[in-house]
């Protein structure tokens, strides 16, 4: 492959839903404001760009990710300088998780592909223009002499689940604990909620980031009460003695409330 010649440095991509040109079942149906998850986490990501093997015309690389992580809903990106700027969680190392949006700079306009974990990216124009591979960062960055710049937990500011979106712990305020409980629906289950799962570790998010999707935000369902079951039993194996597991249904108690960072009524 030559190097980052004047095909692939592309301004002004249109964000165009693209099918890809082998067989894949997108499942993710997001609805805006539906737990804050407006992009697609690495577990539908991933295998979507893995289900591109061309992607005409050449230099399109932004479009691309933008269409295996957030489409159909617009952020109004026109190249990958552009995601770069609007990312807000940025990493400089080069092994970033798989599903996770990575950059470098070149040309005008620069690149944009996304990671599938193990210090590789799937990226468009690799190995030839029009296609669509995997390569590792140090092997891109050197083949087509662009210089890397990192990547991010986010696509535009919007935390992708399952890498690391920023912790709302801290400023989760005021909760009356008793509100909290089965089939209730409310602003303090909201609260809750969103603290609760921001503050399950990242492989826990992506595992279970589908059914997590399938409850209302305000809603203290099944999916909720589980997850704060096995937050609770995540604590009590490092210190049962602190934490003692409870039964089910399982409902938050005032420690749990002051560990993400509220205060219980």
């Amino acid at each position: 492959m030559t190097g980052f010649d004047k095909d692939l440095d592309k301004g002004d991509q249109s964000e165009e839903v693209v099918t890809p040109d082998l067989p894949f079942d997108d499942d993710w149906d997001w609805k805006p404001g539906d737990r804050d998850i407006t992009v697609r986490g690495p577990s539908q990501s991933v295998p979507k760009a893995r289900a591109y093997t061309r992607y005409d015309p050449p230099g399109m690389c932004c479009q691309f990710v933008w269409n295996c992580i957030a489409a159909p809903r617009s952020f109004g990106l026109a190249d990958a300088n552009a995601a770069w700027q609007r990312s807000k969680n940025r990493r400089g190392d080069e092994n970033p998780p798989a599903g996770a949006p990575v950059y470098w700079a070149g040309g005008k306009h620069g690149h944009i592909a996304i990671s599938v974990g193990g210090g590789s990216v799937r990226s468009t124009d690799w190995p030839v223009k029009g296609k669509v591979g995997d390569v590792t960062i140090s092997r891109i960055t050197a083949a087509w002499g662009i210089t890397y710049r990192g990547w991010s937990t986010d696509w535009a500011g919007v935390p992708i689940p399952g890498i690391g979106s920023p912790s709302v712990v801290g400023k989760l305020g005021r909760i009356d604990d008793e509100a909290i409980r089965p089939g209730k629906r409310n602003d303090h289950v909201r609260r809750f909620n969103a603290a609760l799962w921001s503050s399950m570790p990242a492989d826990y998010r992506a595992a279970h980031e589908k059914e997590w999707k399938s409850e209302a935000s305000d809603l203290y369902g099944p999916v909720s009460q589980e997850v704060c079951y096995d937050k609770y039993a995540m604590l009590n194996k490092k210190d049962p003695k602190k934490w003692p597991l409870p039964s089910k249904p399982a409902w938050p108690g005032p420690g749990l409330i002051r560990l993400l960072g509220g205060t219980a009524d």
